[in-house]
């Protein structure tokens, strides 16, 4: 009786090990495949510096705008859309500069790949700035004079900075500069 209970606790014990280690061997492999997909960069990308360099989340426009509650149930209404939209996009794009990235430095490059893919990325782009504009006029829409203002001010930042994003971090002293000629402070 107490070798077959040795024996028992041997065969779970052994078990449990086999268990371990499979799903450390997975991890693992999860892991590694995992750090070969492309990362979202966002903040050295100037294509994608619009999603990036505003929160677009409710709190930084309420903070921004000062908007009121109607103001805001508004804005909740397609301020999600807008970001999942972006989020795609950012993410399409990342996988094409990865993909770019990968031919260009090839044995033999494949320039007609390289076109296509450049273009690709210049739709996206042009898509990245019409849901752009089309979020901007739903803003500008829901507010009054003051806060049209204000948020011509917020937006006139992004779209003058394409070329300063990724001067330390996000524009950097640049952008600073910027922001203040446009009388806000720096966050």
């Amino acid at each position: 009786m107490i070798q077959e209970n040795k024996n028992n606790w041997m065969i779970w014990a052994i078990a449990a090990l086999v268990l371990l280690n499979i799903s450390t061997l997975v991890t693992i492999f999860y892991q590694r495949n995992k750090e070969t997909e492309p990362d979202q960069v966002y903040v050295t990308d100037p294509e994608a510096s619009e999603s990036s360099s505003l929160k677009y989340s409710n709190e930084y426009f309420n903070d921004q705008l000062n908007l009121n509650n109607a103001q805001m149930n508004k804005f909740s209404e397609f301020n999600p859309g807008f970001r999942q939209k972006i989020r795609s996009i950012n993410i399409e794009m990342a996988h094409i500069r990865s993909e770019m990235l990968r031919e260009m430095t090839a044995e033999k490059s494949d320039a007609r790949k390289l076109e296509k893919l450049s273009d690709s990325m210049g739709n996206l782009h042009a898509e990245l700035k019409k849901e752009t504009f089309k979020y901007y006029l739903n803003l500008k829409s829901i507010c009054n004079a003051d806060q049209r203002k204000e948020l011509e001010d917020l937006f006139s930042i992004i779209f003058t900075s394409d070329s300063l994003t990724g001067i330390n971090g996000k524009g950097g002293q640049q952008l600073r500069l910027r922001r203040r000629q446009h009388g806000r402070q720096f966050n």
